[in-house]
């Protein structure tokens, strides 16, 4: 498995679970609440901050300029490994449950980790 940071292992988990066949043969509905992630309103307050201190500073359009560049392209790096994803996992919306065998879905995930990581770390 690769270095997984510990900031990301207990966070938010898109609202799924693994199950083996007894437990899901056991559930009759499960319901999941979706709650805001304040580490990122928070980093948001953070920029809005930054930005507004470097506003008055002589040239800072320019490098915001470029920062902004260099941020949108990160933002779509990021959604081409992480959107497909979340399509995938809801095309089929009159099914309740997700077929994915675990030693698949560990590659798989490990494979998304290591490119979203050398994205954002790298």
């Amino acid at each position: 498995m690769p270095d997984v940071p510990q900031e990301y292992m207990d966070d938010f988990d898109f609202g799924f679970s693994s199950v083996d066949i007894d437990e899901l043969n056991n559930i009759l509905g499960t319901t999941t609440t979706i709650q805001e992630n304040e580490e990122i309103k928070n980093l948001e307050e953070k920029l809005d901050l930054i930005i507004q201190m470097n506003s008055t500073c002589e040239g800072t359009n320019a490098v915001k300029s470029q920062y902004d560049e260099l941020l949108a392209a990160k933002m779509n790096e990021i959604e081409k490994e992480t959107i497909p994803l979340l399509v995938n996992l809801k095309k089929n919306k009159t099914k309740d449950y997700i077929h994915w065998p675990g030693p698949q879905r560990e590659a798989q995930c490990d494979l998304q980790i290591q490119k979203i990581l050398g994205m954002t770390r790298g």
